[in-house]
């Protein structure tokens, strides 16, 4: 058989590209502006100390049940 008649064992579409169902490759987000800068790894820490304590206390029960009652008022 010659190298212009062989064909593929696998198919092109199945060799993973990361384009799966799409033609073009995904469009890559703009870059961060000039002003801003990634956060450190003491910032990441800080925030996600703030954010743990901020939600430690949330229970999500009585969220759902003040969401039902509010959701629910005037229908039958």
């Amino acid at each position: 058989m010659s190298a212009a008649t062989e064909t593929s064992a696998v198919p092109d579409e199945d060799h993973p590209t990361g384009t799966a169902w799409r033609t073009e490759p995904r469009p890559q987000p703009p870059a961060l502006p000039e002003h801003t800068a990634p956060c450190t790894a003491a910032e990441q820490a800080e925030h996600l100390a703030v954010m743990t304590e901020a939600i430690a206390g949330f229970a999500v029960g009585p969220a759902l049940a003040r969401h039902r009652t509010h959701t629910t008022e005037g229908t039958s």
